[in-house]
């Protein structure tokens, strides 16, 4: 009879076990009809820490190899995992933690794209070059919006390349903060390019609103003629932009 006791247990126990130290490739359909559109190939280790030799989403071209380290927590529904993604052109890096079923946290994200992965930008006139580094200490998002973020980055030996010639922008600063879904950013450059660049951005649920304001520092032909591209300068050769969508479009002006 005593025998017949310890079954369940041991069927317990056993389980336990698979869970503990559950392969990641038996894990994988259960995890790709969660999480649809996301697609993992040549997948190794375990749930609790692997990796994926190709990672996708929706169809859409792979974006490198994708490592995870989740904490076995999520055994009592506290889902808290570190992730890092990377390709040559890109590599990203942080820890999420699940506060809810529509909200996260994320920490000590960082990322470094090399901008020619963007391809053209029309919007740009041209395909933007060089390297981008961001950084997000803390953010947390709702239904996979930013409800709250601090965000700063640099594009370095930033140019745009138009049909006539490569623009030089040198260094470039962006800084996002965010509060309730609302966020703000400002956008200023380190004097070492061929324009002056400042500008800023509000975004939201509803809309966004970038104002740009450019200045030559030179008369080379090739940048004047993309800042031509763009608009019309005011008398003092002063291009003001201003790229708006959704609502926002409807709304005054940035203040400054």
């Amino acid at each position: 009879m005593k025998r017949w006791f310890a079954i369940p247990a041991i069927v317990v126990l056993a389980l336990g076990v698979l869970v503990w130290f559950l392969p990641a490739s038996w894990a994988l359909p259960l995890l790709q009809t969660q999480w649809r559109g996301v697609r993992m190939d040549g997948v190794t280790g375990t749930l609790w820490e692997g990796c994926a030799q190709q990672f996708s989403i929706a169809d859409g071209p792979p974006l490198g190899s994708l490592a995870w380290v989740i904490s076995r927590r999520a055994l009592l529904g506290d889902l808290q995992a570190s992730v890092e993604l990377r390709q040559p052109q890109l590599q990203l890096q942080g820890r999420v933690h699940r506060l809810s079923p529509a909200q996260i946290a994320l920490h000590d994200v960082k990322l470094h794209l090399d901008m020619a992965m963007l391809g053209m930008q029309p919007w740009l006139r041209g395909r933007p070059q060089g390297q981008l580094d961001l950084q997000v200490p803390q953010a947390q998002l709702r239904s996979a919006w930013p409800i709250q973020l601090d965000a700063t980055g640099i594009w370095s030996q930033a140019a745009i390349h138009t049909a006539q010639g490569n623009i030089p922008l040198g260094q470039v600063m962006l800084a996002v903060t965010g509060q309730s879904g609302a966020l703000q950013g400002t956008l200023s450059d380190d004097g070492s390019g061929s324009v002056q660049t400042a500008g800023r951005l509000a975004l939201s649920p509803l809309g966004w609103d970038l104002q740009l304001r450019l200045v030559p520092r030179n008369h080379d032909p090739a940048v004047l003629s993309w800042l031509r591209s763009q608009g019309t300068p005011a008398a003092d050769g002063t291009f003001e932009l201003r790229y708006r969508g959704g609502l926002a479009q409807w709304g005054p002006a940035i203040k400054q």
